[in-house]
């Protein structure tokens, strides 16, 4: 195309967390020459993305809408899809598995999309995709962390040292607390994080503790600081229901670290180069979702039901919790050694390869870990990333990553999406 203007629209219908882990792949399409990035999103988000992805243009639609019909919101986003049918797009990638995401896919035509389209009235995944699809067969084994995952809807996309600031503290003398996330069940109780805190806060010296979070999330923060020691109590900010979207960045940049569970704030901190501190439990599973960069500890729990269905009923009381009560636990977190690691529990750091960032057991036993290598080498070989030979993949790995539907060519539109995708 020349010295054409290539306009490139990625819609990310899903929530905070998600637009932040869209990094990747929205600053790869960026960098290619003569690019101009468009995102939609859901309109309460725009602030964010404004702030995160100011080389975008981005574009709001009601897609969070409570009760509403595909048609009801059409009707609403009729002037955002005419314009973008003027704006005649080079390519359009859909990254969110959903009825709405569908819907809007069938808008264009099929040759011009990447990642989940309509063709013929049907719903379509790209290949790439389709290879997500069957690692989540057995999540144990997740080999993708899902920001890279989107990644690679880019044929190449930047290093993924390059996305991230490598995590520092701001040597303020701060603690950042995220009580609770949206799902209570992948989140500490108050008493167990309160046991956490007061660890962290000991070996810090005793700082001041901020806690962050919407106002749904002031309950936890009041539980847990009823929890809180009065040595700690007394340091505790909160600021849950506080503060607007836009506050956050200069709030977490102010932190020496933030302990957390999976959260859109997490993934925050470490877009701005926060140390992370995260608690992964229940359906939570740091292989797909844990902080992304370099610096970031995660404390992941292990259970023989791990990682779970978020919408199925634990059976077992979330015992998955318990592992973080443990004072092995609790000791490492302050400054100290402690024999008898939880068997339950891995401890791991995070750090980039040739496929992305991955999570790394440096604590703990990980009975998944070759079995999750090898998936990991046999992505790098399917994905055709240099260095890949060096790290063969083992024998199963193509019997897992691949239905035997999946040999079969690729369809037209696919082909044609391909194509236009030689960025």
């Amino acid at each position: 195309m020349g010295n054409a203007v290539r306009r490139i629209l990625v819609f990310q219908l899903a929530r905070f967390g998600d637009l932040v882990q869209s990094k990747r792949l929205l600053s790869s399409f960026a960098a290619v020459q003569n690019a101009e990035v468009h995102l939609c999103l859901d309109q309460s988000l725009l602030p964010l993305a404004r702030m995160l992805y100011p080389f975008a243009t981005a574009h709001g639609i009601p897609a969070h809408r409570t009760g509403a019909d595909a048609g009801e919101l059409f009707s609403v986003c009729r002037k955002t899809f005419a314009l973008f049918r003027e704006l005649n797009f080079s390519s359009v990638c859909f990254l969110n598995f959903s009825p709405l995401s569908f819907a809007c896919a069938a808008l264009f035509p099929p040759e011009k999309v990447i990642g989940y389209a309509r063709v013929d009235g049907q719903d379509m995944r790209s290949k790439l995709f389709g290879l997500a699809f069957n690692l989540l067969r057995d999540r144990r084994f997740s080999p993708v962390n899902l920001a890279d995952l989107w990644a690679f809807c880019h044929t190449d996309p930047i290093a993924p040292e390059k996305v991230n600031p490598i995590a520092h503290p701001a040597a303020s003398g701060r603690i950042g607390i995220v009580a609770s996330g949206r799902a209570p069940r992948r989140s500490l109780s108050p008493q167990i994080l309160a046991g956490c805190v007061r660890a962290v806060f000991q070996a810090r010296g005793g700082p001041e503790l901020v806690c962050l979070g919407t106002a749904e999330e002031a309950s936890s923060a009041r539980a847990l600081k009823r929890e809180l020691p009065a040595r700690c109590a007394e340091k505790f900010k909160d600021l849950t229901g506080k503060t607007a979207l836009a506050d956050l960045p200069d709030i977490l940049r102010g932190l020496d670290v933030l302990l957390t569970p999976d959260t859109g704030v997490m993934h925050l901190a470490a877009h701005l180069g926060v140390p992370v501190q995260a608690f992964f439990l229940s359906s939570a599973w740091c292989f797909e979702t844990g902080p992304y960069g370099m610096g970031h500890s995660v404390w992941q729990a292990r259970e023989s039901c791990s990682p779970c269905l978020e919408s199925s009923p634990c059976p077992r009381k979330t015992a998955c919790l318990q592992a973080f009560a443990h004072p092995s636990f609790l000791a490492r977190l302050a400054g100290k050694y402690r024999e008898g690691w939880p068997e339950n529990l891995l401890g791991l750091v995070t750090m980039p390869d040739d496929v992305g960032v991955a999570c790394k057991t440096v604590d703990g036993v990980d009975p998944c870990a070759e079995a999750r290598a090898q998936l990991r080498a046999g992505l790098a070989e399917c994905l055709g990333l240099p260095g890949s030979e060096a790290h063969p993949a083992g024998k199963d790995a193509a019997g897992f990553l691949f239905r035997e539907k999946d040999w079969m060519p690729p369809g037209d539109w696919e082909k044609a999406a391909i194509r236009e995708r030689a960025f």
